[in-house]
C-alpha cells in the first residue's frame, strides 16, 4: 500500500481553503483575514508553555495519589486477608489438637478396660486350670 497522508493533508487544506472561501463570499483577501482571525483565536485559547507544564504536573500528582491509594488499599487488603487466613489456621489446629486429645484420651480408657478385662479373665482361667490339676 501507498502512504496517504499527503494526499488527505492536500484534501484537508483545500477543504479548509473552500470553507473560508465561501464564507467570505469569494473574495480571498477576506478569506484571509477570517483564517487569521480564527488561528489567533485559536492561539490565544491554547495553553502556554508554562501553562500546560502545570497543568501537567497537577494532573500527574492527582494521579500518582490515586495510584498510591489504590496500591495502599490493595495492601491493607491483602493484610486483613493474611491475618484472617492465619487466624483460620490457628483455630483449626486447636480444634484438631482437641479432637485427637479427646480420641487418645477415649483409646487410652478401652485400652485400659481392655487390660483389665483381660486380666481378670486370665485370672479367672488360672483358677480354672488349677482346680482341674488339682490345685486350690
Amino acid at each position: 500500500m501507498s502512504n496517504r497522508t499527503g494526499l488527505y493533508a492536500a484534501l484537508a487544506a483545500a477543504g479548509a481553503g473552500g470553507y473560508y472561501l465561501f464564507r467570505a463570499g469569494g473574495d480571498p483577501k477576506a478569506a484571509k483575514g477570517e483564517l487569521k482571525h480564527d488561528v489567533d483565536v485559536a492561539r490565544s485559547k491554547a495553553p502556554s508553555t508554562d501553562q500546560a507544564e502545570k497543568s501537567g504536573e497537577r494532573v500527574g500528582s492527582e494521579a500518582g495519589a490515586h495510584i498510591d491509594e489504590a496500591v495502599n488499599n490493595a495492601r491493607t487488603q491483602a493484610q486483613q486477608a493474611s491475618n484472617s487466613a492465619s487466624g483460620l489456621a490457628q483455630e483449626s489446629l486447636d480444634k484438631f489438637n482437641d479432637v485427637k486429645d479427646d480420641a487418645s484420651a477415649k483409646i487410652k480408657a478401652n485400652v485400659d478396660k481392655f487390660d483389665k478385662t483381660v486380666e481378670q479373665k486370665t485370672s479367672e482361667a488360672k483358677g480354672t486350670v488349677s482346680s482341674w490339676w488339682g490345685g486350690k
